[in-house]
């Protein structure tokens, strides 16, 4: 009976246990990787990052799939800054862009969790152009 009750008090220990583990784990929300393309998007970025290269007029091309990553690219900047901003009940994903030279270009892949975040878009630079 002894051996039972031990059995018994230890299982809802570590069963305990293991869900404040869970409850304390953070979802995931997003990550970005710089001039980077996920193999199973290059058949349908390629064309898209070929024609937003070949545009001399716009500045800011994205490009979301549909299983949660989103892609940008910009002429004329060097760097970019991603954050997660959440406001009026919306998460909001916010990109800004640092002033490279005219030669420089940067390509953003950013992964999100759909069920979480980015249904808005938010672009701007550190010189105010886009």
């Amino acid at each position: 009976m002894r051996f039972l009750i031990l059995i018994l008090s230890s299982l809802l220990l570590t069963i305990g246990c293991s869900n404040t583990v869970k409850q304390n784990q953070k979802p995931f929300l997003f990550s970005y990787e710089l001039n980077k393309v996920e193999p199973k998007h290059q058949k349908e970025i390629d064309p898209w990052l070929q024609s937003a290269k070949n545009d001399p007029e716009v500045k800011i091309y994205s490009y979301e799939t549909k299983d949660g990553y989103k892609y940008s690219y910009v002429k004329g900047y060097k760097d970019v800054e991603v954050s997660y901003i959440y406001s009026n009940n919306e998460g909001k994903l916010k990109q800004r862009f640092i002033k490279g030279s005219n030669d420089d270009e940067i390509l953003v892949e950013v992964k999100y969790n759909k069920s979480i975040c980015c249904s808005t878009n938010i672009y701007e630079t550190d010189d105010n152009n886009i």
